[in-house]
Order: structure tokens, then C-alpha cells, then sequence
């Protein structure tokens, strides 16, 4: 295999993760969906519907990289992720919209497992894994910052006109396709045999979820720490109007967030080889929730700061326990489990956000993030307590 060429899967995957974040709608989509006639509760079951799609696409995607290869499943998402926000530039209603989010949804799942298994398996065979939390948590950062960068302009064009925010991202999202075509597959350990692909699909899910007690506890605890942690992501701009903040300021703020998670991706690994498995594992839960006990319970101009905290939680969860799953999975299978993780976040996401839309239209914003504060903590802890069973922790 040519040294160079497998090793430039490294700065393209850098590339990779700043071109798809360059997602300008971010701090004022939830604003565009209103402006084309949408509620709170139709926003949430949107998303809802769109999490639902990749609960069902996730392993399926997962396994067709383990099998096909990493590359063409991010050839597929990149494709996927062009057209969907072609269709989203165009769209006047919920409809339209949920077309464009399945097609998104196709997009995450195809991305999903393989942009992080193709990463270890280069390191694998350069024999550098041992770096993988450090470039991966890096990797991720830069992508954050991209997100940060992109929140800023959007803030600023969105004052303008929010549909704009999408024709800007258009194009980026067409630049993903040749560089995804530019990488080189690297070797996988143990090739999956390429008959019977539906019996190895459920031989890995078993593995996965039901064999390996600890892997399943950590993928069970993964879904619920990122479900709860995102399901308030929709509620933030209505939360910035009640606070009274300026929506050209939106755009800064999420810029904000973006920096808070980027940093804490950065130094994932030094922060986590510092106060160790066990008690990064308990803190991100207890911060999760605690972070939207606090929104709940002060509204003011800069209340938004709370949510910073979750900000951590995003970027330093996500090297890390990834990290913890990598280390018990093998080569042939592990863009298959990384995706029955992000299955199990999505899953924990897609049945949390309707109700805290409803919630929210039915009563108000503030007894919305009350009760997501609570029944974070709640099944948190339950998860926590799990993989102290299982010797996780």
C-alpha cells in the first residue's frame, strides 16, 4: 500500500469535517422553518422523523461500509448531503422539508461510523492507533470551529434573509463529493465474508448489543448522554428570544458554543487522562442535566451561557467514548457498532424532542427544559449505574 496516499486520508479527513460543517442555517433554521409556517411541535417532530430515518438507516449504513468499504460510503453521504440541501433551498412547507431531511438522514447514516473507522484503520496501518483519540478528538475540533465560523456569517445573512443561509452552504456541500472520491480505503483487518450479509448484519448487532456487556452498556449509555444532550438544540433560538437577545447575535453565540465544543474535543484526551474513565464518564451526565436545571431557572440576557456546558459535554463526549468502544471492538465490525452507537443516540433523541416540542407549544419554554433537566438526570444515572455493574467504571 502507498505510504503517502493512505496517509492523506489523515489531512483529508481535517478537511472532510470542516467542509460538512460549514452549515450556515444553524443559529437561525429553527427561525426559517417559522417563517415557512411551522410550530415548536412541528419543528420537533421534523426532527424527530428525521432521527427516526437514521435509527433505521444507521446499522444497515454502518454495515455496508464495513463490508463495501469506508470510502464509498462517504462517497454516498456526500452525494446524500449535496441533495438534500438542494431540495431544502427549494422547500416551502413541512413536506418538502421532510424530504430533504430523509435525504440528510441517508447522509448522517452513510457518514456516520465510516468517517471514524476509516481514521482508526489509516492509523491502524501506519501502526499509529495509539493516536487515534488525540487526532480524532482534533479532527473533530477543527469540524466545531468550522461550525463556529459558519454560525457567525449565518447570523449575519439570516438578518438579511434567512433562505440565503442555505444557498450559501450548497456549495460546500458539492465540494465533500470529489474530496470523498480522493481518499484511499484502508485495509481492514478481517474481511467480512461477502455472503450471508443479513445473518453477519444481526451476528454483529447481537455482539454489539447483547454478547459484549460492556460494549452494550457504553452504546446504552452513549444514546442516552447524546440524546439528552442534543434535544435541546431546537429550543435554543426560541430560548434566546424569551432572554432577549438580538437575532444578529444569534450567530455569535453558536459560534460560541462551537469554540466551547471544539476546545473540549481538542483536549479530550488530556482531560480524560487526568481525572480518568470513571469520573468522565459520571460528569457528563450530572453536567447535562444540571445545564438545563440552570436554564430553566434564570432568564436573563446571558442565561444562553448555561448552555455552554452542554457545549462540553458535545466535544469532549464523543472522542472519548468512542475511544472506549474502539478499544473493544475488532477492525471487521467497527464501523457496524460505531453506527449501532449513533443509532442508540438517535434513537434516545428521536423519542425525547416531540414531547419537549409539545411541552414547550402546550406550556411554556421553561418547564420544557425543567423536565429535561430531571429525566436526563434520571436516566442517566440509571446508565451510570449500569456500567458500574458491568465494570465499566
Amino acid at each position: 500500500m502507498n505510504v503517502k496516499k493512505i496517509e492523506g486520508n489523515i489531512w483529508k479527513s481535517y478537511v472532510f469535517q470542516m467542509l460538512r460543517g460549514l452549515f450556515f442555517s444553524v443559529p437561525v433554521m429553527v427561525l426559517f422553518w417559522q417563517d415557512n409556517g411551522l410550530s415548536l411541535t412541528e419543528i420537533m417532530i421534523l426532527q424527530s422523523l428525521f432521527s427516526i430515518a437514521i435509527v433505521l438507516l444507521e446499522v444497515p449504513t454502518g454495515y455496508f461500509a464495513d463490508v463495501f468499504g469506508r470510502k464509498k460510503s462517504l462517497i454516498y453521504a456526500s452525494l446524500f448531503s449535496f441533495f438534500g440541501f438542494v431540495i431544502y433551498s427549494l422547500g416551502y412547507n413541512f413536506y418538502q422539508f421532510l424530504a430533504a431531511e430523509i435525504l440528510l438522514a441517508f447522509a448522517c447514516s452513510f457518514m456516520s461510523g465510516a468517517d471514524s473507522a476509516l481514521l482508526y484503520d489509516t492509523l491502524k496501518d501506519l501502526k499509529k492507533e495509539n493516536l487515534y483519540k488525540k487526532i480524532w478528538g482534533n479532527i473533530l475540533s477543527y469540524g466545531f470551529a468550522s461550525i463556529a465560523f459558519a454560525s457567525v456569517i449565518g447570523g449575519f445573512v439570516g438578518k438579511i434573509n434567512l433562505r440565503w443561509t442555505i444557498y450559501l452552504t450548497v456549495p460546500f456541500m458539492a465540494m465533500l463529493i470529489p474530496l470523498a472520491f480522493s481518499l484511499k480505503e484502508p485495509k481492514r483487518h478481517k474481511t467480512i465474508f461477502k455472503k450471508g450479509y443479513i445473518l453477519e448484519l444481526f451476528k454483529t448487532i447481537k455482539y454489539a448489543i447483547i454478547k459484549n456487556k460492556k460494549l452494550k452498556w457504553l452504546v446504552v449509555y452513549s444514546g442516552v448522554l447524546l440524546g439528552f444532550n442534543s434535544a435541546a438544540i431546537w429550543l435554543y433560538q426560541p430560548y434566546f428570544k424569551i432572554s432577549g437577545l438580538d437575532i444578529v447575535y444569534f450567530g455569535i453565540v453558536f459560534a460560541f458554543f462551537n469554540i466551547v465544543a471544539a476546545i473540549s474535543s481538542k483536549y479530550a484526551h488530556k482531560i480524560e487522562g487526568v481525572i480518568g474513565q470513571k469520573s468522565s464518564l459520571v460528569s457528563l451526565v450530572l453536567i447535562t442535566g444540571i445545564s438545563y436545571l440552570l436554564m430553566s431557572n434564570f432568564i436573563y440576557i446571558f442565561s444562553f451561557s448555561f448552555a455552554f456546558l452542554q457545549q462540553f459535554v458535545r466535544g469532549f463526549s464523543k472522542p472519548i467514548i468512542e475511544d472506549y468502544i474502539n478499544k473493544l471492538t475488532s477492525s471487521e465490525i467497527r464501523a457496524t457498532v460505531l453506527s449501532v452507537q449513533n443509532m442508540s443516540y438517535k434513537f434516545f433523541y428521536a423519542a425525547i424532542i416531540p414531547i419537549i416540542g409539545w411541552i414547550a407549544d402546550v406550556y411554556n419554554l421553561v418547564q420544557a427544559l425543567a423536565i429535561l433537566g430531571i429525566t436526563t438526570l434520571i436516566i442517566g444515572i440509571f446508565s451510570i449505574l449500569m456500567l458500574r455493574k458491568v465494570k465499566v467504571i
